[in-house]
């Protein structure tokens, strides 16, 4: 039976593998929705407390936790700091006696830094170098494809970077357990072909056991109007679809100098179908495919664009490709419970003139 088994490493401790002390564990990776600010994950890890086991995991402590799947290879899939510890203490040996280990990761972590007047002079890598100013804030980056503002800034650090992703409208992509900002411009080459999602379970498809398609006000992804906010002006703009659905705005600061206008046209016409469904869907570990499971931790390890099929009662089968926004993993050494939240890619979408996922002029699709 295929299931994945979950190794905890103290890195801050020697590498330390406090495994065997571990009872359960939860995670969550990603955000609610494309609209939704970065806020940050964190971690709960139940484990045994007795008998000086606590020393093997103190506050601040680096911990790193992997998944391998039956018969395959190990992928880090969260990576976070201890920020406290919880104690249900029991009588007697204490043997039954345990604690809840929390952990934030990076993005928690740079929640918690405030700049105090913070000289950014890139333009194009504002993530890269904050990073380099927190030396608990581990969040990389490719190069952004929208200029952001430069000069002194007194800001939270999580807040400067969701304002340079909502001016770049690009996802952070959890990379090995560490975050890696990609822009736009990268999505075409962010898709995995090798698994996909759907009803039945086999070597490249999961097979999800409940599935709940979320439309319109219900995912916060339904707007006609925007409002956004840059450096140096504030630009509103307002879709034709406002005159048939009326003004439902959304606001946003971005980190732009330039371009808010063109930003602001882009958000206030990008989330005008009510009809465009996110998915809720959840499975557990020892019902899928060996293989496919493999796969499954791969693309949880290295976020990526991924298709998914479903199809409504009454309905025809529907196929498309969808982002990972938010995972949640729930496991105990028996099983694992995984609940994912996907965006359509409608709203990831570029205009790329040949790319077999994002291009409105594919090559392949055009016979050339």
């Amino acid at each position: 039976m295929p299931k994945l088994t979950w190794t905890v490493i103290n890195h801050s401790q020697a590498d330390l593998d406090i495994t065997q002390y571990v009872r359960s564990l939860s995670f969550t990776q990603g955000r609610p929705t494309p609209l939704s600010p970065y806020s940050g994950n964190s971690a709960s890890i139940t484990m045994s407390s007795y008998g000086g086991i606590e020393t093997y995991v103190g506050v601040n402590d680096e911990i790193y936790i992997s998944a391998t799947p039956t018969g395959g290879t190990e992928q880090y899939l969260f990576i976070g700091r201890v920020t406290s510890r919880t104690f249900d203490d029991n009588p007697g040996t204490g043997v039954n006696s345990t604690m809840t280990v929390s952990l934030n990761d990076a993005m928690l972590q740079a929640g918690m830094a405030n700049f105090q007047s913070q000289l950014l002079v890139s333009v194009n890598e504002q993530i890269n170098e904050i990073d380099g100013l927190l030396p608990q804030c581990d969040i990389f980056q490719q190069a952004t494809d929208v200029n952001m503002s430069t000069g002194t800034f007194t800001t939270n650090a999580n807040q400067r970077i969701n304002e340079i992703i909502a001016g770049d409208r690009g996802v952070l992509q959890i990379n090995s357990g560490t975050a890696v900002y990609l822009p736009p411009s990268t999505f075409g080459s962010s898709v995995n072909v090798l698994i996909d999602f759907g009803r039945t379970a086999s070597a490249s498809q999961i097979a999800y056991q409940d599935l709940v398609r979320v439309e319109a006000a219900s995912n916060s992804l339904f707007y006609t109007q925007a409002t956004v906010t840059g450096s140096a002006s504030t630009t509103t703009k307002t879709s034709a679809f406002a005159f048939f659905y009326g003004v439902r705005t959304f606001t946003a600061t971005t980190a732009q100098s330039n371009l808010v206008s063109e930003t602001a046209e882009w958000y206030a016409n990008a989330f005008t179908d009510p009809e465009t469904v996110m998915l809720n869907l959840s499975f557990i570990d020892i019902a899928q495919n060996q293989t496919a499971l493999q796969e499954f931790n791969d693309l949880c390890s290295f976020t990526a664009f991924v298709e998914v099929s479903y199809t409504p009662p009454g309905g025809v089968s529907t196929t498309g490709y969808y982002w990972p926004e938010q995972i949640t993993f729930n496991a105990t050494p028996d099983r694992t419970a995984i609940t994912m939240l996907m965006t359509p890619l409608t709203y990831y979408a570029n205009f790329i003139l040949d790319d077999a996922v994002f291009g409105v002029l594919d090559t392949d699709r055009l016979g050339v």
